[in-house]
């Protein structure tokens, strides 16, 4: 079992739709197996961005009453509860397999108060760790969606984790920006969670056309070269899928480019787990 979190301190470089798609993935490959458990995604975002596309998108209201649930998955986080399978729902995804990717009942108001809850009560940074104990082992993998900080529910995530993923946009600033992201990953690893590995970086929303974002990913190779994961590229059917509440591997033809994509990726993950 792999509990994986996706950072980043910065925004818009697809954290939740790799999130998405990688817990798809990884639900599907699963299910092939003879005695099969579930994939788990946990949506730490207040946006909940994960939590709606898993849940239909924004093209329909399947999504409303998993983000205003009472109990809820933040709520029973911020008051030092353990998980219940009772905060558990099947999620649509993947579309094309019976068996789902699961997906907590939460809600958005108790969302965006989560980290000052967490930073009021005694370790919090083990907060989550402690939460997920005892569902833990029902699980194959556990996918966790971050928000774009460095705050109280990263730590967390990161804490309770055994993996970190880094999706990172070849921009100008994206490799300062790393280094930030890997002192963070270290200190954790010096003071609360030995165990943390980093299971690799992800370029995404890449575009081959763009001479910067060349330049980087040689930049990235030269430095990071044995961390580097296989690219997600900067397609419209890949986000037109998000925001139909699809995966990429129900929405694209097998053969197509965002297909192929994210199957790199699942089984580039999958070979790094062994």
């Amino acid at each position: 079992m792999a509990i994986i979190s996706l950072i980043n301190r910065k925004g818009g470089v697809g954290k939740s739709t790799i999130s998405i798609n990688l817990a798809a993935g990884l639900a599907t490959r699963e299910s092939r197996k003879p005695s099969s458990k579930p994939v788990l995604l946990i949506d730490m975002d207040d946006q909940l961005s994960a939590t709606i596309t898993a849940m239909g998108g924004g093209f329909g209201q399947q999504f409303v009453p998993v983000i205003t649930a009472e109990p809820s998955f933040a709520g029973a986080l911020g008051g030092g509860l353990g998980g219940s399978e009772s905060l558990l729902i099947e999620s649509l995804l993947p579309r094309n397999r019976s068996e789902k990717v699961r997906v907590f009942k939460t809600n958005k108001t108790e969302m965006e108060g989560l980290d000052d809850s967490l930073k009021s009560m005694p370790e919090s940074a083990f907060q989550l760790l402690y939460f997920l104990e005892p569902i833990k082992d029902k699980f194959s993998y556990i996918i966790i969606d971050n928000p774009p900080s460095a705050g109280m529910i990263p730590m967390n995530a990161l804490v309770a984790s055994t993996h970190v993923l880094i999706p990172i946009e070849p921009d100008g600033l994206s490799l300062i920006g790393l280094a930030d992201i890997l002192r963070m990953i270290e200190n954790v690893q010096k003071n609360t969670n030995p165990d943390l590995k980093i299971l690799g970086i992800i370029p995404s929303r890449f575009r081959m056309v763009r001479r910067q974002s060349r330049d980087v990913i040689e930049d990235m190779e030269k430095l990071y070269g044995h961390l580097l994961l296989p690219y997600v590229k900067d397609l419209a059917d890949i986000s037109a899928a998000t925001t139909a509440g699809y995966d990429v591997f129900s929405y694209c033809r097998q053969k197509s480019q965002p297909y192929r994509c994210f199957s790199n990726l699942v089984d580039a993950v999958l070979g790094k787990l062994q």
